[in-house]
């Protein structure tokens, strides 16, 4: 295998493990939330704040606060209901990062294994063809 294909090979397995480390990143974020605002009690909790607001909103005319009007807490709705929307958000967020992480980390590579100018500091011309002429001296 060249070398440059085993880079390229590195380059896609750290992109799926960084993936697939943020995709199971975002399902333990939805697990928990489901398990922490499903339960009966926390909708009980919910309840209350929600009168509590709507309470809120009745007693100080000064402050206008809208009161909530929502059933369930809007982090459960979210990742209950709109998962799919999350993850396909999250896991293009995190390609485009990935990516430009990637072709900087490459660009600074191959800098230093091809690079422009020798050690003496003087830029060398190339042709079209790509091979080097003889610097002038």
């Amino acid at each position: 295998m060249s070398p440059r294909r085993s880079i390229l090979v590195g380059y896609f397995l750290a992109y799926v493990v960084i993936v697939g480390a943020s995709v199971w990143g975002i399902c333990a974020a939805r697990a928990a939330i489901v398990a922490q605002f499903g339960t009966p009690e926390a909708r009980r909790d919910w309840q209350a704040w929600k009168a509590e607001t709507e309470r809120l909103s009745r007693a100080h005319p000064a402050v206008e606060r809208r009161p909530v009007t929502s059933d369930e807490p809007p982090s459960l709705v979210l990742m209950r209901d709109h998962f799919g929307t999350i993850l396909a958000g999250g896991v293009t967020i995190v390609s485009f990062v990935v990516a430009f992480l990637l072709l900087a980390l490459d660009g600074s590579f191959k800098s230093r294994r091809n690079p422009t100018t020798p050690l003496d500091g003087r830029i060398r011309l190339t042709s079209a063809g790509g091979r080097r002429r003889p610097h002038p001296n």
